[in-house]
């Protein structure tokens, strides 16, 4: 009877989770979301506060976007497209 209602329980906080939409972005977060300067990378993995004129890193960086405009099924694939530097043993 407890396995029931405890299974019953998660089921309900699964849908309903399920059920909210994700947060929109606001108009200063997609400000934020243009690309940087070619060779300058805005933003790492790492939690090093960076300021908004400065590089965290150089290189180059690819969007889901930039990746599905090429029309490709794999990542290395599309991101050979995408810079011809790049080279993906196979």
């Amino acid at each position: 009877m407890m396995k029931s209602l405890a299974l019953s329980g998660a089921l309900a906080l699964i849908l309903a989770a399920c059920a909210t939409p994700p947060p929109t972005p606001d108009k200063a977060t997609t400000a934020k979301a243009a690309k940087p300067p070619a060779g300058c990378v805005a933003q790492t993995a790492t939690r090093l506060p960076v300021k908004d004129d400065a590089c965290a890193g150089f290189g180059n960086t690819y969007s889901k976007q930039d990746l599905d405009q090429t029309g490709q099924v794999y990542a290395d694939k599309a991101l050979e497209m995408l810079d011809p530097s790049v080279r993906v043993g196979h």
